[in-house]
């Protein structure tokens, strides 16, 4: 299985095609911490072989520069379609929803992606002050 995209976003929407606003922030401007997020939309797509198809484990993790998580990790199960007859792959989409996600300080964080116990990407997040207008 290979990663194809993977971004952070305002918002997305699942479907056969993937709906998103806002594609590719990694800096969040806060003028004091801590702050709240109040959404964001974490996609991936991946491209499989039919042999690859199936319900795999999934973990995403959101950690602060010291490995600690900023919320509670999510663990659930990826589809991976079988391919339609005649192709010999596939993929799979993945939209998670980040809400109300508070930052008690400026600096980096993480969004780890694992599947089947392999990291398949990690997109840093910096929470960081707003820059200066003068």
């Amino acid at each position: 299985m290979q990663l194809e995209f993977a971004f952070i976003c305002d918002y997305a929407e699942p479907g056969e095609k993937i709906s998103a606003l806002g594609i590719g922030f990694d800096t969040i401007y806060a003028t004091r911490v801590p702050c709240i997020h109040p959404n964001f939309h974490l996609v991936a797509q991946f491209r499989a072989s039919i042999a690859e198809a199936g319900n795999k484990e999934l973990a995403i993790r959101l950690i602060d520069a010291d490995g600690k998580d900023v919320v509670p990790p999510f663990n659930g199960i990826l589809n991976i379609p079988q391919p339609q007859p005649g192709e010999v792959d596939t993929s799979g989409k993945l939209v998670v929803g980040f809400g109300g996600v508070q930052f008690n300080s400026y600096g980096q964080y993480a969004l780890h992606v694992v599947v089947q116990c392999n990291e398949v990407v990690r997109i840093p997040i910096r929470v960081a002050q707003p820059p200066s207008t003068g």
